[in-house]
């Protein structure tokens, strides 16, 4: 495989993987990985035409362990397997943004793994690649090094005003890569030859890696570290057994320092990572949050959905169907937490996600890149067939694949690693299982061989080719949802509705048609409030609006039938129209909201929503039901706690609803959330003596409570104590950085000013009246 053709088919496909690991489209609503995944499609469609084109793939076909190689095809067919008995197949094939857990994606997943299988076979071409993922990652940590040192001084776009934003991923995506990356570096010094100066630039640079990899501080690196240096130092020891021992050298000089220093450093941060991560973030302020299930919560939902079904423990519920899954069983206590609003479509892991949906015979197809890998290491150590450079590159190959892998196993990283875990993975498969091996490869010239060329060509064409379109419509696709979106939170519907249309217009899938309804809802809105419009444009105008929304939301539903999000969006819609006075509009949004609330029952929003519909068609006996839901799933939900005082409010029985809170707390004196709502009445009866001595009991309990924070500033305030108010709120935007509403607060207070001075809705002079709460809880 030397030719021209082939060499660049090579190239593009490096392209592709440099590309998927650190392009970045400085935009906030552009799709951040599936761009990604898009350019690695694309480069290896390209690629594949090439080798196609240079007459490599019957090369490929006639190399040694091609056909061991050809069982990672088993992860796709497990996938449209479990499809078949899906209880959701339309989201078995592309999911809404070809999520991970999607037929499509581990196709191009497989497809990496053959491709690194066919191009890095031989010496040269496995260092080749290691040089080029090597300087990527360098390019990502440099860069992120002067993200986190200079802030927007040094990189003056508003995408990377969080130093945390990086050019790989998530933030913990960032840290498997610097692990990484560290682990190339210990491969180099321990392994192969270099002069003090060289070793004293690599300690340095392993120095600046550590403080990153501190500042990110994710357990699970410096566990991985800390096994594959232990692994490392093994290796060094049987090198250099195998090999003549020079004279001069002595014991000192036979240790592997690094690795060893390595290795105490890993058992410091895992034991002390906290205190160390505090210290770092101190000298630069960088803050990052990522929350996943965790184990426990993962089988629980696993065990829910199989229902004893052996069917279901063979092939799992279905491609990514985790997150229905998750919605009709989430666990109680989540929704006690601040995270109780986030639909989780993966679990603790991608591998355990897809115990879950994929069943056991999916899981035994993600592990078979891992099975052969370690097959191959098997094989090399036993037969003892290596070089020195041989060793060095297999055991590089061996370590960046086996901890890429463990990521799949114990995380859920974002697609490019998981793409990268598949091409080291495939190229150590082929660059192993080639040693020992006759030079030339088997020849095959009969018909059957012939056939299996063919067969070949066919199948990689035809399945990168249809990857890379379905892949880079999505991206189009989700690229103008995105757009509308941003369009709407900037207040034009005009452009959002024209941007969802092109979305629509591309492909019809839940996000552009959600994006279609969002759109029209807030034109709708927009004509409600319209009065320079003659009025008979403006009926024909609203009347065509309403029928265009409801349009997109029902084929919304008729698409993703166990999509709870179109559903609740139209009962929006119908209830909007209810205050309207539109003739058996809350009738339909009622239903609407039951059918939305049988696909999701364990979000307290929708009883909520449906409280504030009865509320508002004076039905106080379903107000009661709804509302009892609400916080029956979510106790401490101030948006139900805040219409509840409100409802008290209105009725003018604040007192009676004072004196029953009162009673609550003295007979649950431990809940915070009573201590809350009794606090709440008083402030809104404008007691901010009693209301500040019950939320302080709340915050008491419960320190992290937020709210209970916010509205204890507040009457701190109207009692003159300013510097306690100021302290709350010190604390609150701490705890709750970019709140825009705590920082105008904080900053009036610290000027003197009253606390909303200069506020523009929806922030108003009266919290206590709104329909959602000043704080995210």
């Amino acid at each position: 495989m030397y030719s021209k053709l082939l060499s660049w088919s090579r190239g593009l496909y490096l392209a592709g993987i440099v590309l998927a690991l650190v392009l970045v489209i400085p935009t906030a609503w552009f799709p951040f990985q599936l761009a990604k995944v898009t350019v690695f499609a694309l480069f290896l469609a390209v690629a594949v035409i090439l080798l196609v084109w240079g007459r490599g793939v019957r090369e490929v076909v006639r190399s040694h362990g091609f056909y061991a190689a050809l069982l990672v095809a088993l992860l796709p067919l497990s996938y449209l397997v479990s499809a078949l008995f899906s209880v959701d197949r339309s989201v078995a094939f592309t999911g809404f943004g070809v999520e991970t857990d999607t037929i499509l994606f581990v196709t191009l997943a497989a497809l990496a793994f053959i491709m690194s299988f066919a191009y890095f076979r031989t010496l040269r071409t496995a260092r080749f690649l290691l040089m080029v993922v090597f300087w990527a990652l360098i390019v990502a940590a440099v860069f992120q090094c002067i993200s986190i040192v200079f802030g927007s001084s040094a990189i003056p776009l508003a995408t990377f005003a969080n130093r945390s934003v990086n050019l790989v991923g998530k933030w913990n995506d960032l840290g498997m890569l610097v692990g990484l990356l560290s682990m190339l570096f210990l491969v180099r010094v321990e392994l192969m030859q270099m002069s003090n100066l060289w070793k004293l630039v690599t300690g340095l640079l392993l120095a600046v890696l550590g403080a990153l990899l501190g500042i990110i501080n994710f357990p699970l690196v410096w566990g991985l570290v800390l096994g594959f240096s232990i692994v490392l130092a093994i290796v060094r020891f049987i090198i250099q057994r195998q090999e003549p021992t020079e004279s001069m050298q002595t014991w000192v000089t036979r240790i592997p320092w690094f690795a060893l220093v390595a290795a105490v450093v890993s058992v410091l941060f895992l034991f002390f990572g906290s205190t160390f991560n505090t210290g770092l973030t101190s000298l630069f302020p960088v803050s990052s949050l990522e929350v996943r299930p965790s184990y426990s919560s993962t089988l629980d939902i696993i065990n829910a959905a199989r229902g004893g079904s052996f069917e279901r423990v063979l092939v799992g519920t279905g491609p990514n169907t985790f997150g229905q899954e998750w919605l009709l069983n989430k666990p109680a206590e989540v929704n006690q937490s601040a995270f109780w609003s986030l639909d989780f479509n993966v679990g603790f892991s991608t591998f355990i996600t897809a115990l879950g949906t994929v069943g056991f015979l999916g899981i035994l197809a993600w592990l078979m890149p891992l099975f052969l890998v370690l097959a191959a290491l098997v094989r090399v150590v036993r037969l003892g067939v290596l070089n020195r450079e041989d060793k060095i590159v297999a055991t590089t190959f061996g370590i960046a694949s086996l901890f890429l892998l463990a990521s799949i196993l114990l995380y859920v990283p974002s697609q490019n690693i998981i793409l990268l875990a598949f091409v080291f993975s495939g190229a150590a498969f082929g660059f192993l299982w080639r040693q020992g091996q006759s030079s030339v490869e088997t020849e095959y010239r009969s018909r059957l061989g012939q056939l299996a060329a063919i067969a070949a060509i066919v199948v990689l064409v035809a399945v990168s080719l249809w990857s890379a379109f379905a892949i880079s419509r999505r991206l189009v696709v989700e690229a103008y949802a995105g757009a509308s979106a941003q369009s709407l939170s900037d207040g034009n519907s005009n452009d959002a509705l024209s941007e969802a249309s092109r979305a629509a217009g591309i492909e019809k899938n839940g996000d552009a048609l959600r994006a279609v309804l969002a759109a029209q809802s807030a034109k709708l809105q927009q004509l409600a409030s319209a009065t320079s419009t003659p009025t008979a444009q403006l009926q024909q105008e609203f009347s065509s609006t309403v029928q265009a929304a409801i349009a997109a939301g029902q084929s919304a539903e008729a698409l993703n039938p166990h999509d709870y999000r179109p559903t609740l969006a139209l009962a929006q819609v119908y209830d909007y129209l209810s205050t309207l006075s539109v003739q058996g509009a809350a009738q339909t949004a009622a239903q609407t909201y039951l059918a939305a609330q049988a696909q999701n029952p364990t979000n307290p929003a929708i009883p909520l929503a449906m409280a504030r519909l009865a509320a508002g068609n004076n039905d106080a006996a379903d107000t009661t039901v709804f509302l009892k839901k609400a916080l029956t799933l979510k106790s401490n939900y101030t948006d139900a706690i805040l219409l509840v005082v409100q409802l008290d409010v209105a009725n003018k029985d604040i007192p009676s609803a004072i004196k029953a809170a009162t009673a609550a707390a003295q007979t649950a004196p431990g809940v915070a959330p009573i201590w809350f709502e009794l606090g709440l009445l008083y402030y809104s009866n404008g007691d901010a003596k009693d209301a500040a001595a019950a939320l302080k009991q709340a915050v008491a309990i419960q320190p992290d409570y937020a709210n209970a924070q916010y509205f204890l500033g507040l009457s701190d305030y109207i009692l003159g104590d300013v510097p306690d108010a100021i302290a709350q709120f010190q604390a609150l935007n701490k705890s709750n950085p970019g709140n825009s509403e705590v920082e105008l607060i904080l900053g009036n207070l610290t000027s003197g000013k009253q606390p909303f001075a200069g506020a523009q809705p929806p922030v108003t002079s009266k919290p206590q009246d709104r329909t959602t709460a000043p704080i995210s809880q």
